[in-house]
């Protein structure tokens, strides 16, 4: 035991230790010069994931009095839910922000040109693509009902509105599913401007001269919030979620299978935006406590509740790297420290769990449970009770079956009754 105590906190104190060095490099700041561009990169769909990363990243750009953020954009599209909540940080955000489709080929359809409209500059490749924002069913790619269709119409043109841009183009985008290309959409006035690269934007466009570029790249918690919350995944969470929870309800045995279930419903609910962020994270924080302590106050197990338990907690934890109370530096700080207490507990649940499981199969080695399993010699014949000898001690036997046993012969021992072996010829 105090060999796998030591061998966790070594683990935790290792992951400290890289944790301090992960702050003190991102305190390391160059001074600020005139004007501050905090750059963003959006790829593949929107979900979930990417209003977490958005969030994150809008956040530190005004820390930082950051004056313009500017979204590198190339997107397929996405869930309607967190286009909205998207389009509400940036409108939202007092920083001027520019949504740039930036790839050749690049483009930003459905979601990604709804994101491209709430942006103060809308600026696209010549040669990249946008449009085709009608909305779909999820799963099926069937056209929405015709009252989704005019809501999202409408929406869209009051975001091109708001900056002046061409809105009867702009509702096309969703009534006919129109797509433009960077220079048709210019032409159309339904954007600001094209550009093929950042520095054209900055330099020639908004005639900036003194600047300073920072890129907020995705965590490695953004990423894998990003990468739970696909909308595949998101509907296979939800499946094994309702049917692990059937499975419990059904067998009555919850230990394993409901827990699964609930931590699986948590993720596919808050994928679906049915359950905010903290919700996701304050429910898997009291999941993982409640389980803790049921691994340790409750009946011996083999650690699986605690293992379970730490991970619901960690993930609960990371969620909050996204709150407005966590600042960027000291959450990257801690992600480290939460890996590192994270690993000591399961190396502590899995090694005592073992133990616990070993002792559950090893036999008694004190009293005489002892005996059960071992060979004695009859000293008295068995009629059907008499004696044996064990150990070069004398005990009282009875033959498991009443029938008599010689003097002189091996029996085993298969119960113990009182200070009576109960026995059975070899």
């Amino acid at each position: 035991m105090k060999k796998t105590i030591f061998f966790s906190l070594l683990i935790f104190a290792l992951f400290f230790l890289l944790g301090s060095n992960v702050y003190s490099v991102n305190n390391n700041e160059q001074g600020k010069r005139e004007v501050l561009v905090a750059q963003i990169k959006i790829e593949d769909e929107i979900k979930a994931g990417t209003v977490q990363y958005l969030a994150r990243a809008i956040r530190i750009a005004e820390e930082k009095r950051a004056d313009y953020i500017l979204i590198k954009l190339d997107t397929p599209g996405g869930l309607v839910k967190a286009t909205r909540e998207i389009i509400d940080l940036i409108l939202e955000t007092e920083i001027t922000t520019i949504v740039f489709v930036y790839r050749e080929g690049g483009w930003a359809y459905s979601a990604g040109t709804f994101i491209l409209m709430a942006a103060d500059y809308a600026i696209v490749h010549p040669n990249a693509s946008i449009g085709a924002a009608k909305p779909v069913i999820l799963g099926t790619g069937e056209g929405a009902a015709e009252k989704m269709v005019e809501a999202m119409a409408s929406w869209m043109k009051s975001l091109a509105e708001k900056e002046g841009r061409n809105a009867e183009i702009a509702e096309k985008f969703v009534r006919e599913n129109l797509t433009l290309t960077g220079i048709e959409a210019k032409e159309k006035g339904v954007i600001d401007n094209t550009a093929e690269d950042v520095h054209e934007i900055v330099f020639q466009q908004l005639g900036i001269i003194n600047v300073e570029f920072f890129t907020i790249k995705p965590t490695f918690i953004d990423k894998l919030f990003n990468f739970l919350s696909h909308p595949h995944l998101i509907s296979l969470f939800l499946t094994i979620g309702g049917l692990a929870l059937i499975m419990a309800i059904r067998s009555g045995e919850f230990e394993i299978t409901g827990i699964v279930g609930i931590i699986a419903l948590l993720i596919g609910f808050w994928g679906m935006g049915f359950i905010t962020f903290s919700f996701l994270g304050i429910g898997l924080l009291l999941l993982g406590l409640v389980l803790l302590l049921i691994e340790m106050f409750g009946e011996p197990g083999f650690g699986i509740l605690g293992i379970i338990g730490t991970i619901a907690i960690v993930l609960g934890i990371f969620t909050f790297g996204a709150e407005p109370f966590f600042t960027p530096e000291f959450f990257d700080a801690t992600t480290m420290l939460v890996i590192g207490a994270a690993l000591s507990l399961c190396v502590f649940f899995v090694i005592v769990g073992r133990k616990v499981a070993k002792t559950f199969k090893s036999k008694p080695v004190t009293g005489s449970e002892s005996l059960i399993g071992l060979m004695a010699e009859v000293t008295k014949e068995l009629n059907p009770r008499g004696y044996v000898k064990i150990n070069q001690e004398i005990w009282s036997a009875k033959s498991v079956d009443d029938k008599p046993v010689l003097k002189g012969a091996k029996v085993e021992i298969v119960k113990v009754e009182g200070n009576t072996l109960i026995v059975k010829l070899c």
